[in-house]
């Protein structure tokens, strides 16, 4: 009998550990970046279309969420590997959190001029990991809100060591 307790409380405090562990890392995960389709090639004689925009890492301007609806970001170079040059960006909720239906991210990256859409989770802690996106980058986040309302809240520069 007593052996039997010791089992049963033993194996809960190991789930409730599991289930500890797993709901600290359920919003952290690697995003790796969109599979780009090949170019279309042009034959001989015909002059290919300019369809690329020019990509720029100069920082535009911001739009200020209305009072109350006010969210955080953490933009962060280097982390959580300075190995691997990262880039970490994560929602770090705010008075506005719960207003929030949708957030965009775009990251231009100053090596080739890359460009990285994603999206966030509007939930405090989710986050996406950019790797290979040493020196200087772009980073613009939109937020839409359940007012109908969409509002360019970062637009900075990132440095990755």
């Amino acid at each position: 009998m007593l052996y039997e307790l010791q089992v049963a409380i033993s194996s809960d405090c190991a789930s409730a550990r599991i289930l500890a562990f797993r709901r600290l890392h359920r919003h952290r995960r690697r995003r790796r970046p969109p599979h780009n389709p090949p170019a279309a090639t042009a034959t001989i004689g015909e002059t290919p279309a300019a369809t690329a925009t020019p990509v720029s890492l100069t920082p535009g301007p911001t739009q200020t969420a209305p009072p109350g609806k006010e969210v955080e970001f953490q933009l962060t170079g280097g982390y959580p590997s300075r190995v691997t040059n990262d880039l970490y960006i994560a929602f770090s909720g705010g008075k506005g959190q719960d207003y929030v239906t949708k957030i965009d991210v775009r990251v231009t990256k100053s090596t080739g001029g890359e460009v990285i859409t994603d999206t966030l989770q509007p939930i405090r802690g989710d986050d996406i990991i950019i790797q290979n996106a040493k020196g200087e980058n772009r980073v613009e986040i939109s937020v839409s809100l359940v007012t109908g309302g969409t509002y360019k809240v970062k637009d900075q520069i990132v440095v990755v060591p």
